[in-house]
C-alpha cells in the first residue's frame, strides 16, 4: 500500500523550489560511452538515465559499468532522479564543500533520506551493498510519493509481513532487519531480483551497471508488484571457495574482509594471493583453521563478527603485534583500522614495548638473509616484507608482512611509532 504523510509547511516549501528548478531545467542529451557497446543488459537504462540528465559518466567519456557504486554517486542518482536543488549544508564531520557529492548528500539529509553513522560520519567513497541500495531507492521512492500522488509507489507498511517476500533467497538470513522491509519491497516491485540459482547476495557491492538498472525500473518504468508469495527454498550458506575461484561470492567475501578491516586487495572478485592473506588473516582472530581457505566456519563467523579490538588502552595511531594469532594490529585511538597476516619468530619474538627507531627502503642484506623495507622496533627485530609469510611462526625473530602489503606498512610504520608485542 502507499505511504501517505501530512505535509509540513517546511517540507511544502522545499517541495515548490524542487518543481521550481525541475520547471526551469532543460532536458539533457543522451551521452554516448566509450565502454558501453549498446546491447548490454543496461544499456537501455543507461540511455534514458542519461537523457534525463540523472547520470553524466566521466569527463573522459567513459561510463565505468563494472565498477562499484559508492554512497556518493547514489547520493548524487537519487538527488537528480528525484529533481532536489544542491544544498550548501551538511552536518557530516567526513565530508567537507570541496567533495563533489557535498551538495548532493546535502540535498537529500534535509529531505530525511539519509543520515550518518554514530560518529557522525557518511562515508561518501564507501562501496553500497545491494541492501543498503534497496534501503535508499526505497525511501526516494516514499519521498517522491509525497511529492506526486500519481506517482506514488505501492510501498508497505509496518503490518506487512516481509519474510515471504525473501522466502526465494537462500542466503536471506544475510538481509539486516534495518534493510528487510525496502529489500522485500524492491523484490516485490520488481526493482531488484535475486539470481535464477536462488541468490539475493544482500552485502554485494552494488556496480554502475546494475544501479542504473535498479534506478529505471524504480522511477521511469511502470510499476507492477508481484501479487503472490514467492515458493520457499531452504536458508543456505555461501558454497566454498578458495584460490583460483571467481564470482560475486568472492566479491562478497573481499567487500566483507575489507568492511572488519582485513586488507584483501582489490575487490575484484578473484580469490588471489591477496584474498587468501586476507582470509588467513580472519581466521587467524577468529581461531579457526589457517587454510586461506573460505569455508562453512568462515562465513558463518564472517557475518557474526566485528573488527577486533586492541589488547592495550593508549592514544594515537601504533601498532601491536599478537604473537600467539600471528596478527599485526595497525590501531587509531583504540580502534583497530587494518589486521594483517605475519609470520614471526621460530624460535620466539621479543615482547614488549618499542618504538620505530630505523628505517631500510627496499631491499636489504642481514646476516640472517634478505629483508624488503624493514622497520626496526627493537635490536635485531623488524616489521618487514617477506617472499615467504607461512600461518605459523618462521623467521629469525622480525615480523614478517607479505610482500604486496609491504610498501603500505612501510609509509604506515613512521618513525617514533609505538609498537606493543606480546602473546
Amino acid at each position: 500500500m502507499s505511504i501517505v504523510r501530512p505535509l509540513s509547511l517546511g517540507l511544502l516549501f522545499f517541495l515548490v523550489m524542487v518543481l521550481a528548478s525541475n520547471a526551469l531545467s532543460e532536458p539533457a542529451q543522451a551521452r554516448t560511452f566509450t565502454d558501453v557497446a549498446g546491447d548490454e543488459y543496461f544499456a537501455p537504462a543507461l540511455d534514458a538515465l542519461s537523457e534525463m540528465g540523472v547520470v553524466e559518466g566521466r569527463p573522459d567519456g567513459s561510463f565505468g559499468p563494472d565498477e562499484p557504486v559508492t554512497r556518493g554517486q547514489l547520493a548524487a542518482l537519487l538527488s537528480r532522479a528525484l529533481g532536489l536543488p544542491q544544498s550548501t549544508i551538511v552536518p557530516f564531520v567526513d565530508l567537507d564543500s570541496t567533495h563533489w557529492a557535498y551538495g548532493y548528500v546535502a540535498a537529500l539529509y534535509w529531505a530525511g533520506l539519509v543520515s550518518g553513522d554514530e560518529q557522525r560520519r557518511f562515508m561518501a567513497d564507501a562501496h553500497v551493498s545491494r541492501q543498503q541500495a534497496a534501503s535508499m531507492v526505497v525511501s526516494a521512492l516514499a519521498y517522491r510519493s509525497l511529492e506526486d500522488p500519481y506517482t506514488a509507489a505501492d510501498l508497505s507498511d509496518e503490518s506487512d509481513p516481509t519474510a515471504p517476500w525473501l522466502a526465494a533467497f537462500r542466503d536471506r538470513m544475510l538481509v539486516a532487519d534495518v534493510h528487510a522491509r525496502a529489500v522485500a519491497d524492491a523484490y516485490r516491485l520488481g526493482i531488484m531480483t535475486g539470481s535464477s540459482d536462488g541468490w539475493l547476495y544482500p552485502e554485494l557491492p552494488l556496480s554502475r551497471a546494475q544501479m542504473a538498472a535498479i534506478l529505471y525500473r524504480a522511477f521511469y518504468q511502470p510499476s507492477m508488484p508481484r501479487e503472490d508469495y514467492p515458493g520457499e527454498v531452504p536458508m543456505e550458506w555461501y558454497p566454498e571457495v578458495s584460490s583460483g575461484s571467481s564470482g560475486p561470492v568472492v566479491k562478497i567475501l573481499e567487500a566483507r574482509l575489507t568492511l572488519l578491516g582485513y586488507p584483501c586487495g582489490p575487490q575484484d572478485g578473484t580469490y588471489d594471493y591477496r584474498t587468501k592473506d586476507g582470509v588467513m588473516a580472519f581466521q587467524k582472530v577468529e581461531r579457526l583453521g589457517r587454510d586461506g581457505i573460505a569455508g562453512l566456519a568462515v562465513w558463518e563467523r564472517l557475518f557474526s563478527t566485528t573488527t577486533p579490538a586492541p589488547r592495550l588502552d593508549k592514544p594515537g595511531r601504533r601498532a601491536e603485534v599478537d604473537l600467539a594469532r600471528q596478527v599485526l594490529f595497525m590501531i587509531e585511538d583504540n580502534r583497530v583500522v587494518k589486521v594483517v597476516h605475519v609470520s614471526t619468530g621460530k624460535n620466539g619474538t621479543p615482547t614488549g614495548h618499542g618504538e620505530v627507531y630505523h628505517k631500510d627502503l627496499g631491499w636489504v642484506h642481514v646476516p640472517v638473509g634478505w629483508m624488503y623495507s624493514p622497520s626496526y622496533i627493537m635490536p635485531h627485530i623488524a616489521i618487514h616484507g617477506s617472499r615467504s609469510v607461512p600461518p605459523y611462526p618462521a623467521s629469525h625473530g622480525c615480523v614478517r608482512t607479505p610482500m604486496w602489503v609491504s610498501d603500505d606498512m612501510y609509509r604506515e610504520l613512521p618513525l617514533g611509532l609505538s609498537v606493543d608485542v606480546y602473546y
